[in-house]
């Protein structure tokens, strides 16, 4: 199925949108898919049953493990049958099991940014109703205010619902984050009440579906129990040995083989009414999304991160500047500053009018025994007269 093969979006919602989410049913013909999730859904069942024999460490492995396993398999599944919605050649299970893997980074991404979004709208919301608390001016405003903000709640949550929902085939189809985003987001703005309407009807298809599957399931998990009993005994009979089964005692290896297989029947459920629903996921995507435009989005919100990362350098120079201001304190008022030593003279130098020359000795004879004497001497060093 092509997106030509879908009704024109610009329409609204029609009967023949509905009957293209009846489509999905074929997901239950794509085999590499229900395989690629079948395997991925019981090898996590089956490697979180071992790791919660591990004590402390299995409880924090478990989850880990099951939601890695669960999560590669549903983003490969939906990988695949992404190709066949969008009638292009199915890529490889190795292909779409690395794909699967690699989505999960960057639908974590995602998720933590419409979380972010969603807490920047409660706290905008928190301080309207502070304002509210002004005394006399606060109850006429919370008139406005308290529907105002239902409305704004609900809007918001089903709108980043909306947008987590469809950013998983976005993500699939191979859209960066901010390309995922931008279009969830226009997707939300633009076209929210069709989205939100034919996701309904895939959910009611996969509720059929699983009323089918499970019927199935049920009826015959009676019988076989009643009959497993009679043969095998070691209190496998009726509907009590479940609980045994779970807590892992009674019928020793019967009862470990029952738990892996009723592992696989879960996980053979799951998977599918998952092929239903990740198909017609897929088919509500392309449908909505089918003449969209999402470069003003896709803008808008490139200018939003870049505003972002230039008011966190801002933050970050100004927290850096604080930090070196205490470890570098300024001298506080009253504080007497430490004395500035006085320079130290030097000696004059050069033809300056303020220098003065010392004076030099002049050779003479003594008056007396004409001895060879200075101007600087008192005395003649021969005959004692007295020179000066």
């Amino acid at each position: 199925m092509t997106t030509s093969d879908l009704p024109n979006p610009t329409t609204g919602v029609s009967m023949g949108a509905f009957a293209s989410v009846f489509q999905a049913v074929g997901g239950l013909r794509n085999r590499r898919a229900l395989l690629t999730l079948l395997g991925c859904l019981f090898s996590g069942v089956l490697v979180s049953g071992l790791a919660s024999r591990m004590g402390s460490l299995g409880v924090v492995l478990v989850p880990l493990i099951f939601l890695v396993a669960v999560g590669t398999g549903v983003n490969a599944a939906g990988v695949l049958l992404m190709d066949q919605a969008r009638g292009v050649a199915s890529r490889g299970t190795v292909d779409a099991l690395v794909h699967g893997l690699m989505c999960i980074p960057k639908l974590i991404v995602m998720g933590l940014a419409l979380l972010l979004v969603e807490i920047a709208v409660f706290i905008v919301l928190a301080l309207v109703f502070l304002i509210c608390k002004i005394p006399f001016l606060g109850p006429l405003l919370y008139v406005v205010v308290f529907p105002v903000s239902v409305i704004v709640v609900g809007l918001t949550l089903f709108g980043l619902f909306l947008c987590m929902v469809l950013a998983l085939p976005a993500i699939w189809e191979g859209l960066t984050i901010t390309r995922a985003i931008a279009q969830t987001l226009a997707i939300a703005r633009t076209r929210l009440i069709e989205s939100l309407l034919l996701l309904a009807a895939v959910g009611l298809l996969c509720m059929v579906v699983g009323f089918i599957v499970f019927g199935i399931l049920g009826t015959g998990l009676v019988p076989t129990l009643g009959l497993q009993g009679s043969i095998l005994g070691g209190g496998l009979g009726g509907l009590e040995s479940l609980a045994g089964m779970v807590q892992g005692y009674g019928g020793g290896g019967y009862a470990i083989a029952a738990m892996v297989g009723g592992g696989l029947l879960w996980a053979l459920a799951a998977t599918l009414i998952g092929q239903v629903y990740l198909l017609g996921l897929n088919i509500v995507y392309l449908r909505v999304t089918e003449g969209l435009d999402t470069s003003a989005t896709h803008a808008v919100l490139l200018r939003g991160f870049d505003d972002a990362k230039r008011r966190s350098a801002e933050l970050g120079n100004r927290a850096r500047a604080a930090a070196a201001r205490e470890r570098n304190p300024a001298p506080q008022a009253g504080t007497a500053a430490a004395p500035v030593p006085a320079p130290q003279p030097t000696a004059p130098t050069g033809d300056s009018a303020f220098t003065r020359t010392a004076p030099v000795a002049v050779a003479m004879a003594c008056p007396n025994c004409s001895a060879a004497c200075t101007t600087d001497d008192l005395f003649c060093g021969v005959c004692g007269q007295r020179l000066q």
